[in-house]
């Protein structure tokens, strides 16, 4: 996977949408848009150099205390995100 870092320095990450992302109308399921998150969330702290292993060696943990999500229009399969 290819992370990119834009000139504002904002993270993206390319989400392809596979079948097991969707639900039987090949609509992304609702839930698996928190998963991509997480994944660029992921890819964000190995671009600055930490590993999700070492910091939990280390008692150390990003938790996620909430979050509020606005959904504006369905991704369907074989969409190509950017995260």
């Amino acid at each position: 996977m290819i992370e990119k870092k834009p000139q504002n320095g904002e993270f993206t990450l390319p989400v392809r949408v596979y079948i097991e992302d969707t639900d039987a109308g090949g609509i992304v399921y609702y839930v698996n848009y928190l998963k991509f998150m997480e994944r660029a969330r992921t890819e964000f702290m190995r671009t600055l150099g930490y590993q999700h292993y070492v910091l939990a060696d280390e008692n150390f943990q990003f938790v996620v205390h909430s979050a509020n999500v606005q959904y504006r229009q369905p991704a369907r399969i074989d969409d190509a995100l950017v995260v």
